[in-house]
């Protein structure tokens, strides 16, 4: 049986959260961990002309503080920034339109906490994937036990790419310039797979 897997709440996850979460059967989401600066938790990684581009969330917590607790600075107008970025990187890929709308309309809510744009964003991707909805949030932090998979420190973007995962090439917009770039946030593989990205995550973790 296949074990369950703990997974931190990330901002427009890596290609393969998704794959785990397409793996297995069931997963839980940790609000009650630490912040951890640096980490997929308020960023991601997609694909521009210039090459792979982080793009960040500002957020505002202190020293220890709980992911359920992590305000987001919203001083800063970030999400402008960010969406002209996917704008950019993405607007000539098979199937940014197909998709963009809906995304851009729940990136543009307002949100005061990290974990309500990640989570809102996590449930339209698990859609748009037909991905069942099969997660489960904590807002206490969990102990990990033998029957489960702690991803949690796993999935970084300063960690080397899961040696379990082959990353097959798809086609890129900017591939002629840069080569293929594995394992980049999910709107990568959207954007130019569209409905064959389900089939690509399954396939990723066989």
């Amino acid at each position: 049986m296949s074990k369950k897997i703990i997974l931190s709440a990330h901002y427009f996850p890596c290609i393969a959260y998704f794959a785990y979460l397409v793996k297995h059967p069931s997963a839980l989401i940790d609000l009650g961990e630490h912040f951890t600066k640096q980490s997929y938790r308020n960023r991601c990684i997609i694909y521009t002309s210039n090459g792979p581009l982080t793009m960040s969330i500002p957020v505002i917590k202190k020293n220890n503080t709980p992911m359920k607790d992590v305000r987001i600075d919203t001083k800063e107008d970030w999400k402008t920034k960010h969406w002209r970025a996917i704008s950019s990187a993405y607007s000539s890929s098979p199937f940014f339109e197909f998709y963009c709308d809906n995304l851009k309309t729940i990136l543009f809510k307002d949100y005061t906490k990290l974990i309500d744009l990640n989570t809102s964003l996590l449930n339209h991707l698990c859609s748009e994937l037909e991905i069942p909805k099969q997660f489960q949030l904590s807002e206490t932090y969990i102990d990990s036990t033998d029957s489960e998979t702690d991803l949690r420190g796993t999935l970084h973007p300063k960690k080397p790419i899961l040696q379990t995962a082959n990353f097959p090439r798809y086609i890129q917009t900017f591939e002629t310039k840069h080569g293929f770039q594995k394992n980049l946030s999910i709107l990568d593989l959207l954007f130019h797979e569209g409905p064959e990205s389900k089939s690509y995550l399954i396939e990723l973790l066989k």
